[in-house]
Formats: structure tokens, C-alpha cells, sequence
């Protein structure tokens, strides 16, 4: 599986998300099963790279309720 590195939301920008097409979406994916994980992808030559984009909206002092990937290839 290909490492998949975290970043807050804050830090990206809005030309980095051109082009890509959300391909699968996930429901429940913390404790309290209110999480959801979106999973977006984009074709670069022969290449396919991916985005995951997490929202917590049960988050914790401290945590970021909504979380961004750095590229990586699928």
C-alpha cells in the first residue's frame, strides 16, 4: 500500500485539488462512527495518483477535524 502522509487542511491549496475525481467514498471511520474518508484520484500520463481527504467532526482538543493527503501514486 502506498504511504499516505497527512497534512491540515489549511496548508493546501486550492490548484493542488485540479483534476481530481472523488472514487470512492467511507463512512464511520472513527469511534464514533461519524468519520468520513474520501478518496480522490487523478491519471497523470500512465500514472494514477491519489488524494485522501478525512473529516473527524468529533474531534478532540488539539486535533484537526479535517485532513488532507499528500499526492502519492496508486
Amino acid at each position: 500500500m502506498a504511504k499516505r502522509v497527512f497534512r491540515d487542511y489549511a496548508e493546501i491549496s486550492e490548484s493542488m485539488m485540479e483534476g481530481f475525481t472523488v472514487t470512492k467514498v467511507s463512512t464511520g471511520i472513527n469511534a464514533e462512527g461519524s468519520g468520513m474518508m474520501l478518496e480522490l484520484e487523478r491519471q497523470i500520463d500512465n500514472v494514477t495518483i491519489g488524494i485522501d481527504i478525512s473529516y473527524d467532526p468529533d474531534y478532540r482538543d488539539g486535533e484537526t477535524p479535517f485532513m488532507i493527503s499528500e499526492e502519492y501514486v496508486k
